[in-house]
């Protein structure tokens, strides 16, 4: 047996190895044991390490930091929706998960690595994994920072990518009406209570939060125009404690394209004008119990509509009328197609649409591009059969 300067102690009739560590950070002597030579040297060294980057918490577990961090650091300067959202992550996929119980001082890039894999093997979406890293990261990058942690370990975590299937199955969850399929629902909507949501949502391409939030204020009839500047969500208060009842949030825009002035065809500002006017009697027959919001789309009480019980009112359309079921939000997929096949180019879709990258645009509407292409190539072949070229 190798020599040894350590003492030994018996602890609960074991014997292990005793060594009694000073150090600058360290108010009082820290004890350190182990049952062997090797592992006390190990742990001497790790511990030295520690207290000369200024660690000293060597108790505190991932879960416990990063919501700490999440409500105290990350969240004080946020929309209600993105708080609610980054809550929602957290709770979903950090508390009480493989990870959460984690030292922070031992967490490694491979556990989050090992982490976001087995995410990966149990059918979670790549977009999942990315919204989780854009938690993640930070806040190991905080915990550096704040010499919480010895390395800054958060860029050598590998994402994982998009194969191709669901690259595919992601451009096909976007349905549009075709033309048929337009023209049918509109018959359908005629006379229907939300009908002018519906055919203002086909006609302009606004999200539905969007839509909700249009004041009459932001319609200019003179120049068949629309102003998007704010859209509503329903939000829970949140907190390190939960979730509270959930109310609506006047918000800025999604990002700073989305906050944009759009031209509308005289056919919808046509149906606008009729419709204040409509709503205006409504107003005078509800008398006291009409609260004015000076809303477009708003109930019989002038109050916002709820969103759940327009896409099931939706949805009760398409099935009364034995159309393929859709998301309300293929409404708007359904005006950005109309304009490509009208040949309007991807950059001005982009800016009706309040996309903040051309790309997103470009991803979303791969298939519709795509058979332009087709068209595009068709029209050569007449050309240059109309020019006799062979």
């Amino acid at each position: 047996m190798a020599k040894t300067t350590y003492r030994k102690k018996i602890i609960n009739g074991k014997e292990y190895y005793f060594y009694r560590l000073r150090h600058k950070n360290l108010n009082k002597p820290k004890d350190l044991y182990s049952p062997t030579v090797k592992e006390l040297d190990a742990k001497i060294k790790s511990v030295i390490n520690e207290l000369d980057n200024g660690i000293t918490n060597n108790k505190e577990c991932f879960e416990t930091f990063i919501c700490d961090w999440l409500f105290d650091v990350h969240c004080v300067n946020v929309k209600p929706s993105s708080k609610e959202r980054y809550e929602g992550i957290f709770r979903n996929y950090i508390k009480d998960s493989t990870i959460s119980s984690i030292k922070l001082k031992d967490l490694t890039s491979k556990d989050i690595q090992d982490y976001y894999n087995n995410l990966i093997k149990k059918g979670k979406t790549v977009n999942s994994i990315k919204s989780l890293n854009k938690l993640i990261a930070p806040c190991i990058r905080y915990a550096y920072n704040n010499n919480r942690i010895i390395k800054d370990f958060s860029r050598s975590v590998v994402l994982p990518k998009e194969t191709e299937n669901k690259r595919l199955n992601k451009i096909n969850t976007v349905q549009p009406f075709n033309l048929e399929e337009q023209k049918k629902f509109i018959e359908a909507i005629n006379g229907h209570e939300l009908e002018m949501l519906f055919i203002t949502a086909l006609n302009t391409g606004l999200r539905q939060g969007e839509l909700l939030a249009l004041t009459w204020n932001d319609i200019d009839f003179k120049n068949n125009t629309i102003k998007i500047n704010k859209t509503i969500k329903y939000i829970s208060d949140v907190t390190k404690e939960g979730r509270g009842t959930a109310k609506i949030e006047i918000q800025t825009p999604k990002s700073e394209a989305s906050n944009r002035t759009i031209a509308i065809p005289e056919l919808l500002t046509n149906k606008l004008k009729k419709f204040k006017v409509s709503q205006k009697a409504l107003k005078l027959k509800m008398a006291n119990l009409y609260e004015d919001n000076n809303l477009v789309f708003c109930n019989m009480f002038g109050r916002y509509l709820d969103s759940s019980n327009i896409r099931k009112r939706f949805k009760k359309v398409l099935s009364d009328n034995d159309m393929i079921d859709k998301k309300f939000h293929d409404l708007r997929h359904t005006y950005a197609t109309r304009l490509f096949e009208l040949g309007e180019d991807p950059k001005t879709v982009q800016s009706l649409l309040g996309h903040s990258n051309i790309s997103i645009t470009l991803d979303t509407y791969t298939h519709v591009l795509d058979s332009m292409k087709e068209k595009a190539a068709s029209k050569l072949n007449d050309l240059y059969n109309s020019m006799g070229v062979k």
